[in-house]
């Protein structure tokens, strides 16, 4: 009999074995936890400034302007995601804090463009010096996308509390990334002030947005856009393996040295977010589903026991990075959700979060994320890179990460 209890409680350990390595070695509710830390770690009160009619540059420069507002790229990612954890959460306060947020935002630009246009190049010193200096002065990717998608994101969920102003920032968006961002002759976006440089990056900060316009105007032809971005990118910076060089120099015809993870991460994410979006039939679909699989069946090797991957990729002596970490899982989760990658790569999914979540403190404070990077030609330039404590670039991935890996697994508007 006691033997027979033994074996008992022997099969009963080995189920529970079974059942953590297929969950990843984190539970369902460690997820959600972690998702509800991280979104109210970032909750602030949002207030209104002062806006008048201004008669003079003076009095413009004295008005107070709104608080617990930024206008950058991680923010955009993290509004995002904060609008995305409400589809597990549902948070009245977050879901509220993003709409309040946007909403001050675009009140705020309305007045600084009216500004703009009564004091013209007057002003330029005062709007360099706000909170919205990348809206009002563009010129790049980086300062508008991200921030235009998650209000473009929050416009389609809250459709009966657009404001005016909100549609005046949308369009300018719009204008910059569909009419006048730089494009090489394929369409390709690029940045010709860098070197004559193509970044990874750009398909989150350019396509992500494209992605979701095409939603929001019925129009095919932006989400396509999207996608032949990809195809185009790949091409140049897809290497044999699988994993993606960061960057390619068009006036030299050569792709960047080194694999970074969060430049490979914008990759999945924007495969993910533009796969989702395409119809069915959409004849570039399949060669963006090779284009994921080839990158996940790269990614699966060198998933460090800890389940985060490396800063650079393919250098197993470097340290680990939580953002990128948190974009795989959210790419291959979403990816076995709609189909597009078989059901047991959800536990390499499971495991980069179960690593991740060792990184997000009980205040949802995240560690280990790198900070910005540009383009680097050493790999001591990427080991060098600093990974404060709650840098801006890991709200969002890992909000959007466990998000996806809860989902009800029923297709959806990304």
């Amino acid at each position: 009999m006691r033997r027979l209890g033994l074996a008992v409680l022997a099969l009963l350990a080995a189920t529970a074995t079974a059942r953590a390595q297929n969950d990843g070695g984190i539970s369902d509710a460690q997820i959600r936890a972690v998702v509800e830390r991280v979104a109210h770690h970032q909750l602030q009160p949002v207030t209104d400034g002062d806006y008048p009619a201004a008669t003079s540059l003076e009095q413009a420069e004295a008005a107070r302007p709104p608080q617990g507002i930024a206008w950058f790229y991680p923010q955009g990612v993290m509004l995002y995601g904060m609008a995305r954890s409400t589809d597990l959460t549902h948070d009245a306060a977050v879901d509220q804090f993003v709409v309040r947020h946007n909403q001050v935002t675009a009140r705020y630009y309305h007045w600084l463009a009216d500004v703009q246009q009564k004091f013209g190049a007057d002003a330029k010193d005062f709007l360099h010096s706000t909170k919205l200096r990348q809206l009002m002065e563009l010129g790049t990717l980086d300062s508008c996308g991200a921030m235009g998608n998650a209000l473009l994101d929050i416009m389609m969920r809250h459709p009966d509390q657009v404001t005016t102003e909100e549609r005046e920032v949308l369009a300018r968006i719009a204008d910059w990334i569909v009419n006048r961002q730089a494009r090489l002759p394929d369409g390709t976006l690029w940045r010709p002030e860098r070197d004559s440089s193509i970044w990874p990056d750009d398909l989150y900060m350019g396509g992500v947005f494209l992605v979701r316009y095409g939603l929001y105007t019925h129009d095919v032809r932006h989400i396509d856009d999207a996608a032949r971005n990809i195809i185009n990118q790949a091409a140049r910076e897809q290497d044999a393996d699988g994993l993606w060089f960061h960057g390619y120099f068009e006036a030299r015809k050569m792709h960047a040295p080194f694999k970074w993870a969060r430049g490979n991460g914008w990759v999945t994410v924007t495969l993910a977010e533009t796969l989702s979006a395409m119809p069915q039939n959409d004849p570039l679909g399949p060669q963006l589903i090779a284009i994921l699989r080839k990158q996940v069946d790269g990614l699966k090797p060198i998933q460090a026991p800890s389940g985060l991957w490396r800063q650079v990729l393919d250098k197993p002596e470097l340290w680990e990075e939580t953002s990128s970490s948190a974009m795989f899982a959210y790419g291959i989760a979403r990816a076995v959700h709609r189909g597009w990658l078989p059901a047991s790569d959800m536990a390499i999914a499971r495991h980069a979060f179960a690593g991740v979540a060792q990184n997000v403190t009980t205040d949802g404070v995240i560690k280990n994320t790198c900070a910005g990077t540009g383009i680097g030609m050493t790999l001591d330039f990427y080991i060098n890179r600093p990974h404060p404590d709650d840098d801006p670039h890991g709200w969002g991935p890992v909000l959007l990460a466990g998000t996806e890996l809860l989902s009800d697994r029923k297709p959806e508007t990304p």
